[in-house]
């Protein structure tokens, strides 16, 4: 995407004219409540690489057919308007809630519900609105990295002398150890395998980033926009597997052309979002799988929040309220729901908050398994009684679901801890019991027993420093 708008930046739009109509448009749908606009001066694009094998005539159907279409690649792409760009990964992995359809893997979004559902699943992770989603396909990667006469990434060898990151049966990457001059075939081998390397999808999500920098490097200084041929046949090679919505018009790309074609590399900086493999008190098993999900990353709610602050103008995604009990329990009807397996959970809640005078239905299990968070769930005009939820449920958080009408949903999570009075409640007893889950999750797992993991730096990376340096 990066290399097509610096050639239209440079070609001209005569150019975009010309190769509009091979550009795929697409409708989105995207109903109900969405994050506010952003501030002025900053644009959000989506930025989504599908593993969709249609039209490829079987071309990528390594170890049997793949039907349909998965995020391979999901990146949202923060313009602000200091003049900086960044890029945030999102592991394909990551345990979401995808609306309307409980929780699943972030991958599986597009699959389910096609781009809309994936739009609407970052916007309710980030709480930030999406402006206008760019996809590729394979084909269209291998082709792009192909017009501009391929790029050159840099690999490093495996602490443990290993050499399954230099060759992978799966994505068919061969490489060594130093620079790589890669062409289309292997460029997309390249940004593909996660097998083999020591930090599976997230070592993955450096070589993308690198592959980023080097494209945006190659772009704006190996003459590639400045030789007409070449130029024509990047936008052609583009293009054809080139899918956007059809809220982005022509405005919209000169502006980003604008833009990008001034910047440099120090300007563009690469973040991943902070995720985490499941503990055992979060349910995970030894090799940090959950059930009915397998491998799977967990975020905790209000480090995402802090983390996502700064790209939506410094503003946290849900401020505290100033009145935390803005109803009386007796006029508050809750559901509980156990979603950290622990047994009696919900049972003991619900006794502890019915003590607290809250209207309390049947406890049940949470219908979407395993939850690390824990969530006041709310419909319309129910703000006041979640509130009312939270300020006795410790470390929750507020979450509207269009779902719900007169009752609100307490899910309770593996962060858990306890249910407690709180000032000014009008409850019938005395505080709350503690309710604290035990370690071992599903399978009896011991604690301390998933696998362990150097924590991840979210601190920015440059282009600079990408395209300098080596990965993985």
């Amino acid at each position: 995407m990066s290399c097509l708008i610096f050639a239209f930046a440079v070609g001209g739009f005569a150019l975009y004219e010309h190769f509009d109509r091979q550009i795929n448009r697409l409708r989105l749908t995207l109903d109900g409540e969405r994050p506010a606009n952003p501030i002025e001066g900053t644009t959000n694009f989506l930025l989504v690489g599908s593993d969709s094998r249609a039209g490829t005539g079987g071309e990528f159907q390594r170890g049997g057919e793949v039907a349909g279409q998965r995020s391979d690649t999901t990146i949202l792409a923060h313009l602000d308007a200091n003049g900086t760009t960044t890029l945030v990964s999102f592991p394909r992995d990551t345990l979401v809630h995808i609306p309307g359809h409980g929780r699943d893997k972030l991958t599986q979004a597009i699959s389910i519900g096609g781009p809309s559902l994936l739009i609407r699943t970052i916007e309710n992770l980030t709480d930030i609105r999406v402006d206008h989603y760019v996809s590729v396909d394979l084909a269209g990667f291998r082709d792009m990295t192909d017009a501009i006469g391929g790029v050159t990434v840099c690999v490093k060898a495996l602490p443990n002398g290993s050499r399954s990151n230099l060759r992978d049966e799966w994505s068919q990457w061969r490489g060594r150890v130093g620079e790589n001059h890669l062409s289309g075939d292997q460029a997309l081998a390249f940004v593909r395998q996660r097998h083999g390397l020591p930090d599976n999808d997230f070592d993955r999500i450096r070589r993308q980033q690198q592959f980023i920098g080097a494209v945006f490097r190659k772009a704006t200084s190996d003459g590639v926009l400045t030789n007409p041929a070449r130029l024509e046949n990047l936008i052609s090679a583009t293009t054809k597997s080139l899918t956007i919505d059809d809220g982005t018009d022509i405005d919209d790309i000169r502006l980003l052309a604008k833009r990008m074609s001034a910047m440099s590399t120090d300007q563009i900086r690469f973040v991943t979002i902070p995720v985490h493999a499941p503990t055992p008190a979060e349910g995970g098993n030894s090799l940090g799988e959950l059930p009915r999900f397998g491998s799977v990353q967990l975020y905790d709610p209000a480090q995402l929040d802090t983390f996502l602050t700064p790209l939506r103008g410094g503003a946290p995604a849900r401020p505290a309220p100033a009145d935390p009990v803005a109803m009386p329990p007796r006029d508050v009807a809750i559901d509980v729901f156990n979603a950290a397996q622990v047994g009696g959970l919900a049972s003991t809640a619900s006794d502890d908050l019915a003590r607290l005078g809250f209207r309390v239905g049947a406890p049940r299990d949470w219908p979407d398994g395993t939850s690390p968070a824990t969530e006041v769930r709310y419909g319309p005009g129910k703000e006041a009684a979640a509130r009312a939820v939270a300020a006795v449920v410790p470390g929750s958080r507020l979450v509207r679901d269009g779902r719900l009408t007169d009752r609100v949903s307490l899910v309770l999570g593996t962060s858990f801890r306890q249910v407690k009075a709180a000032t000014g409640a009008q409850g019938q007893g005395g505080a709350a019991g503690i309710v604290r889950p035990q370690g071992g999750g599903a399978g009896g797992d011991r604690p301390g027993s998933a696998p362990s993991v150097a924590p991840r730096s979210t601190a920015p990376v440059t282009a600079t420093q990408l395209t300098t340096g080596c990965t993985y």
